[in-house]
């Protein structure tokens, strides 16, 4: 500020001399605020009588000043009181115009798709409208004959905490063809919905991708939000969201459904919803709000307790599988999931697996263990090949494997197990202890974070990605299977994971002429693979046979196969000498790795 501009005020505070401010009266009040007066102002007779209610001084605070355009202000002090919270009675409360619509998937959904909502509307007025998704709408009216009006199937009130019912209505489409856009609303005929669009599924296997959540449950309304838009955002063309339980904290609040569904906003109307409960959907039992909202296919074991949380899907190729670990102190109940479970595996068409549940297999937080879901559903997990198990409960992130399917550094060949966190509620990491403890192991992990998880399911692989609330990178791998349905697991690359001692040898003691074999893993499908055989002392490469350079001698060329793997067997060479050592390199595009010394023995 120029210094010529300042001077002092009546009561020794810094003042400003400025035209502008010099063309307005100025009063000094003797507890040294000033108010400027001149422009219309809070005390101003023309303004309406709430505002002359509101009484603002600037205060000036001691020698702090506030430079904008040239001219110092000083802090604003409000003296009224803070606004009153908005009651939840009031945010959440239903009207005859539609809110929470949201999409389930049907058991046939290249033909049909379920659509449910809440409105204040009685049953025999609840309905839809749909029509192939036109080019315009507004003042472009559909052709006759073009929108076609369906009668909602069931129209259900569920009691809420903040003292009214909330009414949630569901239409079916059916008669649809694949893999084709529709824009559909819903109403009672006259207060509707915006339209919404939605895309059918192919009627067989497709490239798609879907989005994994683990546990919203809190902070629902302020740090949810944005996981949610922020997982659209990197996927707005996903087909599909999987919520692996505590979708909610309580049960049957009527406001936490309600922030619920204000979090995805209108994602829910264009993306299939496909959620299993966890503990927090249970209070005395399922949440009534559950069956009404979300009408899942009613294919599951056959009891009346596991009606619509338990059920599979088939989309495009993956079998989507539902369970319900809230029942593991109930052996019936878990006798009958299980039963059921190896049935809907044995008989999967489909290349993918995915299944859900809420509480882990393998825990990654304090002392948490989850034996009836281990024992009864580990096995056939592991026995019929499942691709991924998505999981929560334990409100961080773990990824991991069985140890015994471990084949190199970075590649292993058995099934992933996921948990994850969408919420701001945190617990502490057990560093691994009932991964270790029984039989497998944890690849990567991570506490006080909120993730959200991106899957992309190609004809021959399925890439994973875990980033955190602000789309940074946290993990990811790569599924690859081939038609035999052998597979392999593969980190994805880094420059630290791409070097390095990784490729394995069937013998570290060899003579002349011995046949030696080489396998490696995380390469491309037919990558080519360059290998030598490289002379060491110690793990240091001295001058090379034939005045080769540091890579070695070179043996040959190999390539990958669909699965990434590389097997190159060769025999030991003449000139090998007795007691040196050697390594296999192997150097491609991606990897630049070694195997353990062979030593040379006559």
């Amino acid at each position: 500020m120029d210094l010529a501009l300042t001077r002092r005020t009546a009561n020794g505070h810094p003042g400003v001399d400025h035209p502008w401010l010099n063309a307005h009266a100025r009063r000094t009040h003797a507890t040294g605020v000033t108010s400027f007066t001149g422009a219309p102002s809070v005390n101003h007779p023309t303004l309406p009588e709430p505002a002359r209610r509101r009484h603002v001084r600037l205060a000036v605070l001691g020698t702090s000043a506030v430079l904008l355009g040239g001219l110092a202000f000083a802090p604003v002090a409000f003296s009224y009181a803070a606004p009153p919270k908005h009651p939840a009675a009031e945010v959440h409360k239903p009207s005859p115009v539609p809110d929470r619509v949201i999409l389930t998937p049907t058991t046939t959904p290249a033909t049909s798709q379920k659509v449910t909502w809440r409105a204040e509307a009685t049953a025999e007025f609840a309905q839809a409208e749909i029509l192939a998704a036109p080019r315009a709408l507004g003042q472009v009216a559909p052709p006759a004959g073009a929108v076609t009006k369906v009668q909602a199937q069931a129209s259900t009130p569920v009691n809420t905490t903040l003292g009214y019912a909330s009414t949630y209505h569901t239409v079916e489409f059916t008669g649809l063809k694949p893999a084709t856009r529709y824009t559909y609303r819903v109403g009672d005929g006259t207060n509707w919905s915006e339209w919404h669009d939605f895309t059918t599924a192919a009627g067989k296997f497709e490239p798609f991708s879907f989005i994994y959540y683990g546990d919203a449950q809190n902070y629902i309304d302020s740090a949810v939000p944005r996981v949610f838009r922020n997982a659209f955002a990197d996927r707005p063309q996903a087909k599909m969201i999987v919520n692996a339980g505590d979708l909610i904290n309580s049960a049957n609040s009527e406001e936490e459904w309600g922030q619920w569904y204000k979090a995805a906003g209108f994602i829910d109307s264009q993306i299939n919803n496909l959620s299993i409960p966890g503990n927090h959907e249970y209070s005395g039992g399922l949440s009534s709000f559950w069956r009404p909202q979300f009408p899942y296919p009613d294919n599951g074991p056959g009891n009346p307790e596991l009606k619509q949380t338990v059920y599979y899907i088939d989309y495009q190729g993956v079998r989507f599988i539902g369970l319900d670990s809230n029942h593991q102190g109930n052996a019936a109940l878990m006798a009958a999931q299980t039963a059921w479970l190896e049935k809907v595996l044995k008989d999967n068409p489909n290349k993918w697996t995915v299944v859900t549940f809420h509480h882990p297999v393998y825990s990654t937080t304090g002392t948490r263990n989850n034996p009836q879901v281990r024992d009864q559903w580990g096995p056939l997990l592991e026995k019929y090949g499942v691709d991924l198990v998505l999981q929560g409960h334990d409100h961080s992130y773990g990824r991991g494997n069985l140890v015994s399917a471990r084949k190199s550094i970075t590649v292993h060949n058995g099934v992933a197990y996921v948990v994850s966190v969408s919420g701001g509620k945190m617990y502490a990491l057990n560093n691994g202890e009932n991964w270790t403890g029984n039989g497998a192991e944890v690849r990567s992990s991570s506490q006080n974070t909120q993730l959200y998880q991106l899957i992309d399911v190609a004809g021959d692989q399925i890439r994973f990605e875990a980033r955190y609330a602000n789309g940074e990178h946290h993990d990811g791998f790569l599924i690859r299977k081939n038609a035999r349905g052998e597979r392999t697991v593969n980190e994805l690359r880094t420059p630290e994971n791409t070097v390095g001692e990784q490729v394995t040898v069937d013998k570290t003691e060899a003579s002349r002429w011995d046949k030696v074999t080489a396998t490696a893993y995380g390469y491309d499908p037919g990558e080519r693979v360059r290998v030598h055989l490289r002379e060491t002392r110690g793990k240091e490469a001295v001058a090379q046979h034939g005045g080769h350079g540091r890579d070695g001698v070179p043996l040959g060329e190999a390539r990958a196969d669909e699965l990434g793997r590389l097997s190159y067997t060769f025999r030991m060479p003449p000139w090998v000498r007795r007691g040196s050592t050697h390594l296999v390199y192997l150097s491609s595009e991606n990897q630049k790795i070694t195997s353990p010394l062979i030593t040379v023995t006559r």
